[in-house]
């Protein structure tokens, strides 16, 4: 098959393993048990190599697997029930001990640092929350000598973007395992692989699904490392079911086409923003007056779906009047729709983080982060000023 990624989304994930027929669209296996004629062959299959139980493997869930990993140029994937439960499993496939470091951005998702939180203070697990764009970040990787390091290649909400080769050559060092959350540009905007992670973690609800239909998520990876992560889903449980993983498939198949328009909609309205004198300032990395321009030129194949703005002396009430106004656009705390999605941050992506740490990561309530979708984008840009307009009453 033609490794060129428009072509794997449509193709990858198709032909289950031991069938001559191969359907179109791949039927929805929804038994969660199956029965062999063979001993020999279930006791096979209750080491994976066939299906006989779905929190072992089960066949939808294995073509989305095949998918994913082809479109990261990977060796291997695993999908879970949600890209929150991917990451649990990845931590805890660290094999952490006390006074171990662990790594992660200060300024990005809200929900994963309340996730890391925990989980580290349980261990005793060192978290150091740095902001992985600063100029001296992979210096104090080095001295810090963490045992993991989770970046998000474009930050949730802030859109800054990480220098991943850099950070890359500090984590291998040191001999720190390297995750890269890449759910906002999805491997149509950035292989972070190839860029020296260890990991590629999609939340696959977002831009692989396309239609805010199903939730999910994957790890991927070289086979080595994802063979662990396989092994602590089954004693987990925290498997995808049969309509999640094949609603994700279905969406997989146009992302190549969805993500080329949601980022050429995501540029035009960016631009279009840059010149309302309502906003203090639009933050979009493919504008020039983005602080890492220079970065996501070298990392991304795009300046990406998403575009985060701040409403010129807004606090959280104009805010909420902004939301209350759209007309196009819908108020929702996720991303990735064919509609454009616009949320909070302060009260939304980074509702987990406490008033300090919002502070220091320059969350402010003025901030609003959209997801831009297919519709016409002077339709969303116009939809967003009047809002903004109602919103600090102009």
């Amino acid at each position: 098959m033609s490794t060129k990624q428009k072509t794997l989304a449509v193709h990858a994930g198709t032909r289950l393993t031991g069938s001559k027929a191969v359907p179109v669209s791949p039927p929805i296996s929804v038994s969660a048990v199956s029965w062999f004629d063979s001993s020999d062959d279930l006791d096979g299959a209750l080491d994976g190599k066939d299906y006989a139980y779905a929190r072992i493997s089960a066949p939808n869930t294995t073509l989305l697997e095949e998918a994913v990993a082809a479109l990261e140029g990977a060796e291997s994937c695993v999908a879970y029930a949600s890209g929150m439960a991917a990451l649990r499993s990845l931590f805890e496939a660290q094999d952490f001990r006390p006074g171990d470091r662990l790594v992660m951005p200060a300024d990005g998702y809200g929900v994963t640092r309340a996730l890391y939180k925990k989980l580290c203070a349980a261990l005793g697990v060192e978290l150091h929350a740095l902001k992985l764009t600063d100029a001296g970040t992979q210096a104090r990787i080095r001295e810090l000598k963490p045992r993991l390091v989770l970046a998000e290649s474009i930050s949730n909400p802030l859109l800054r973007v990480a220098d991943l080769c850099g950070l890359a050559k500090a984590c291998r060092d040191v001999g720190a395992a390297f995750a890269v959350d890449a759910t906002f540009p999805s491997p149509m905007g950035q292989r972070v692989l190839e860029l020296g992670a260890d990991y590629a973690v999609q939340s696959t609800s977002k831009w692989l699904n396309g239609h805010s239909d199903a939730l999910g998520g994957t790890v991927s990876g070289a086979r080595s490392r994802i063979d662990v992560l396989r092994a602590a889903r089954i004693l987990a449980g925290d498997v995808l079911g049969p309509f999640e993983a094949w609603l994700t498939l279905r969406g997989l198949r146009t992302l190549p086409v969805r993500m080329k328009a949601h980022s050429e909609h995501a540029a035009h309205v960016a631009r279009r923003l840059a010149e309302s004198p309502l906003l203090e300032r639009v933050i979009y990395p493919g504008l020039p007056s983005h602080p890492d321009h220079a970065v996501a030129r070298e990392v991304l194949k795009d300046g990406g779906p998403m575009v985060s703005f701040e409403i010129r002396g807004a606090g959280r009430p104009e805010a909420m009047r902004f939301l209350e106004a759209l007309k196009v656009g819908r108020p929702g705390p996720s991303l990735g729709d064919v509609c454009t999605l616009v949320m909070h941050a302060a009260s939304a992506s980074a509702r987990r983080l406490t008033p300090e740490e919002r502070e220091a990561a320059g969350i402010r309530e003025s901030l609003i982060r959209v997801s831009v979708g297919l519709e016409d984008p002077d339709d969303v840009v116009e939809d967003l000023l009047q809002a903004v307009a109602q919103g600090v009453g102009r």
